[in-house]
């Protein structure tokens, strides 16, 4: 269907990639991964024709329909929802119309009766008159209700305009889909249709993600050929497997790769120790010249640059008591309509929460609800009197002072201790030399958001709420915030659609549906099995480790906590405990608070009865 020879995309003196042949056939499905400027838009935008390669070419059949959602904000005006989302289907209509108007006028042209038969056609494949009920299904499933239906465009956030734009994109069935991000907007539940929507699509797809979740499934089909596709340091390779293997293959290669170097490496040593050894040789001056020759002709092994990381680590401060936050029947009403209401949820030490439900689902608004930086309508929030809260949201994102500098920024209500180690800080998340000095204005969306975990990083926290942390982060980052977040040992509410970092990180998720908060007490496989019977298949895919059932994974829960009680308790009896009161105060604590979980989730499995 499509054919990329020996394309190379270069910038100056800096080739984004090279060396790219592929063949793209009807069915084929490729997953597209890199750093983030490393070229996969580039990519992308050569196979639209909307920039030409540097060199090589493309075999695009003529009429071939190219479907693209690109990542950046694409801005829609004028028509209401549905008017847009049926904008391509009028048009077909009109033009049926319009042909049949002027057969009426002459009805024996053989070029107008020509001209039908191809519009009608064309019609047909477009999805005929099935197309409209369709729509419906599709807006639906991306999250629209009915009362969007008549909402200007406009109307919309820039992430609800993508969705329209995503849906007029599936609804025109194009031959080839290019999706450059196509989650970064969506909310769980509309990933989850997207990828049952896919995995029935008929065309061929090429799609830039790095949700492991989403790429595995889309991935699974069998009717044509999958893979994903690497560009790194201007290379391009193709990998014969899903997202989860090309991750464990990709480490294997670079592995290797080291190996070979240092190989490698030993043996032009000792080339050129011989060389030297014998240079005045007469007698070896054959095999010296050999040795020479042999060297310049050597193709050396390339590893790459160590790609600079950003180094995360949430500083704790302590805090004894075993209840942080407590919400009591809290509602919360804006200009007349109803977000939520009824709830009642407590925070104990040591939580680590995931908070999902789709997007204006009121997850953000109860966020500052549990901080204390907006009162409910009704209710009442209590908290530990040591709380020290460490947020990150988009609303401080947006509140960022543009014409501020990084290093105005980062020192802006930062304590006179941080403010001595700050240069150290800033180099940590990749702010360093001239870069400190750069306007806020000019930033990208990640170094924004660098910017904004870096001033929560600076000060000691015992609850985190983090709102979308990993948004507009490539995957070196978001690994980098994921480590963080799990090696912390305060207690932490993350708000994120990456389904990968709540299975690695959740211990209790809630969900906001409805108005309503749900309460699952167990890691992201139970709330899946408890949500559909089934553990999601990506949980299985990783590492093949998944494998029992919710009542083996209780069980396994309550011994882990029953362990764990059993060692506090044999602490309690070690000499010298009882002359540390504070000491002592703690593993009391602890005690009581394991004592408790134990009970709940025995009584999980026995109403469960399973």
């Amino acid at each position: 269907m499509l054919k990329l020879v020996d394309i190379e995309y270069s910038i100056g003196e800096r080739t984004l990639f090279s060396g790219v042949n592929l063949n793209i056939n009807k069915f084929d499905r490729f997953g597209l991964v890199g750093a983030n400027g490393t070229g996969k838009t580039t990519l992308l935008s050569i196979i639209t024709g909307e920039i030409s390669p540097t060199r090589g070419y493309i075999n695009k059949p003529k009429g071939i329909n190219i479907g693209y959602l690109p990542q950046e904000e694409i801005i829609l005006h004028g028509n209401t929802l549905i008017d847009e989302v049926l904008k391509d289907y009028n048009q077909h209509l009109r033009n049926l119309s319009r042909i049949r108007e002027l057969m009426g006028k002459d009805p024996r042209s053989k070029e107008l009766l020509r001209e039908y038969e191809i519009a009608e056609d064309n019609f047909q494949k477009f999805g005929s008159y099935d197309y409209e009920s369709e729509a419906y299904k599709v807006i639906h499933g991306l999250g629209f209700t009915e009362d969007d239906h008549n909402k200007l465009v406009q109307e919309f956030s820039s992430g609800w305009q993508m969705r329209i734009v995503l849906a007029r994109l599936l609804l025109n069935k194009p031959d080839l889909l290019l999706l450059d991000e196509p989650t970064n907007h969506l909310d769980i539940e509309s990933m989850q249709w997207l990828e049952n929507y896919l995995q029935n699509f008929k065309g061929a797809m090429i799609i830039v993600s790095h949700d492991r979740y989403f790429l595995d499934k889309i991935l699974q089909t069998p009717k044509g050929a999958t893979g994903i596709w690497e560009i790194d340091f201007g290379g391009f390779r193709r990998y014969r497997t899903n997202y989860t293997g090309f991750l464990q293959e990709s480490q294997i290669r670079k592995q290797r790769l080291i190996q070979a170097a240092k190989i490698q490496e030993k043996r032009i040593k000792e080339i050129r120790e011989f060389i030297m050894r014998n240079r005045a040789n007469k007698s070896k001056a054959k095999l010296v010249k050999s040795r020479e020759k042999y060297l310049e002709r050597m193709e050396r092994i390339q590893i790459g640059s160590e790609r600079k990381k950003i180094k995360v680590q949430f500083p704790v401060e302590e805090i004894h008591s075993r209840r942080l936050v407590e919400l009591n029947n809290i509602s919360k009403v804006y200009n007349g309509k109803t977000i939520f209401s009824s709830i009642n949820f407590s925070i104990e030490r040591g939580d680590r929460i995931a908070l999902i439900g789709k997007n204006g689902a009121g997850k953000s608004t109860l966020c500052r609800i549990i901080a204390g930086y907006e009162h409910s309508t009704q209710g009442v929030r209590k908290s530990s009197e040591k709380l020290k809260i460490g947020t990150f949201s988009h609303e401080i994102l947006l509140k960022l002072d543009l014409l501020n500098t990084v290093f105005d920024e980062a020192t802006k209500d930062a304590s006179p201790e941080v403010n001595q180690t700050l240069r150290k800080f800033l180099g940590l998340f990749l702010f360093s030399g001239d870069d400190i000095y750069k306007k806020i204005e000019v930033l990208s969306g990640g170094e924004k958001t660098r910017l904004v975990i870096l001033k929560v990083m600076s000060e000691p926290s015992n609850l985190l709420i983090l709102d979308e942390p990993t948004y507009h982060l490539d995957k070196d980052s978001v690994d980098a915030i994921k480590q963080a977040i799990m090696s912390y040992s305060g207690t932490t509410i993350l708000v994120t659609h990456n389904r990968d970092l709540i299975a690695s990180f959740a211990t209790r998720i809630i969900e906001l549906k409805n108005g309503k908060l749900y309460d699952y007490p167990g890691d992201y496989s139970y709330y899946l099995w408890k949500k559909t019977g089934v553990v999601h298949s990506a949980e299985k895919q990783k590492g093949s480790k998944i494998k029992e059932s919710p009542t083996e994974k209780l069980k396994k829960q309550i011994l882990q906590k029953q362990s764990k009680r059993e060692k506090l308790r044999e602490a309690f009896s070690r000499p010298g405990i009882i002359n540390k009161p504070r000491k002592a105060k703690k593993l009391f604590e602890e005690y009581h608070r394991l004592t408790e979980e134990i009970e709940e989730l025995e009584g999980e499995l026995s109403s469960n009865n399973i």
